[in-house]
């Protein structure tokens, strides 16, 4: 029996722009979702078939409440989740502006998902779990970041498979230097390391994808490396090989909050179907990333974050309908 995905990271509600292209600047309607990038990752994972748990804080408001509801709602495994009465949701407002990327303002005063401990992480066994997947804005607070970078240790020390998506927030980052340190001590370790192209563009400076991860591969020890390009599909580094596996740019996208993190859900679903994780023919990564880039356009045509996660039949239906038109 496959053992679950252990998820840690934030858990927030997003406020979508219901008009796109107007940015967080000249937007007047948002729709609230439940969000994060962690937390789409868990959704998409479950309506994918997989067994996950979510490591996170969850406060006492009603944001909260909903927030739990939800978690219900998804069977997804709470053993790991923390509560704390005495503080509030995470909320996040999104728009696309017209260059169509996606904008983040985030509010987290007293903020739930910052405040787990160490002490609330070590008594989780990381032979319990088939991988550990993290990142995001959860590791630029204190003291939630130390709580999971202690996890990922554990989990290095046990040999137990790591995915990390740094999912980066200019706005969020009070230092570039620290952030840079951090993000190149944990690639260091990690086995798969996923970002975007505006993610990548961050880190190196370069907005050429491939020139970009030249850069910085000589500091940079994951099996596998996988950068999203938006509609230009994904470029994959394995084996000393760069990979380009276009995706279903003839869809017609509507809003891309969550895309890249239905891309992670899948991808992991993908290599958890392999006998040995990391070891696999190039054929079978590009078959793993053509899913991934299917799943992400699904959330793409739909309307903001995880509700629009789709389940394990919708994305088999959507991949045999388009594939031969790629």
């Amino acid at each position: 029996m496959l053992k679950p995905v252990l998820c840690g990271g934030e858990i927030l509600l997003d406020f979508i722009s219901k008009e796109v292209g107007k940015g967080l600047d000249h937007s007047v309607l948002f729709e609230k979702r439940p969000g994060g990038s962690i937390f789409n990752v868990v959704v998409a994972l479950r309506r994918l078939g997989v067994p996950v748990s979510f490591l996170t804080k969850i406060g006492g408001d009603e944001f909260a409440q909903e927030l739990m509801y939800i978690i219900r709602r998804e069977k997804i495994n709470s053993e790991c989740l923390k509560r704390d009465i005495n503080l509030k949701t995470t909320l996040a407002f999104v728009a696309v502006n017209k260059e169509g990327k996606p904008e983040f303002r985030f509010y987290r005063d007293h903020a739930a998902d910052i405040m787990l401990t160490i002490p609330e992480v070590r008594d989780i066994n990381p032979k319990n779990y088939s991988m550990y997947h993290f990142g995001s804005i959860s590791l630029l607070e204190k003291p939630a970041s130390d709580a999971y970078l202690e996890l990922l240790n554990m989990f290095y020390k046990e040999k137990v498979i790591t995915s990390f998506d740094p999912n980066i927030r200019p706005s969020l980052i009070k230092d570039k230097k620290d952030f840079l340190n951090m993000f190149f001590k944990i690639s260091k370790i990690v086995d798969i390391l996923k970002m975007s192209d505006d993610d990548l563009k961050y880190i190196t400076g370069l907005t050429d994808a491939k020139e970009g991860l030249r850069k910085i591969l000589n500091k940079i020890n994951s099996s596998l490396i996988l950068v999203t390009l938006g509609k230009n599909g994904v470029l994959s580094y394995y084996k000393g090989q760069f990979i380009h596996t276009p995706t279903f740019d003839k869809v017609r996208i509507k809003e891309t909050t969550g895309c890249g993190d239905a891309f992670m859900a899948a991808v992991i679903h993908g290599l958890l179907k392999c006998e040995n994780f990391l070891h696999f023919s190039t054929s079978k990564l590009i078959e793993i990333l053509t899913f991934a880039n299917g799943v992400a356009t699904i959330v793409g045509t739909r309307y903001g974050a995880s509700n629009s996660m789709p389940w394990l039949q919708e994305a088999e239906e959507f991949i045999s309908l388009y594939h031969k038109e790629m």
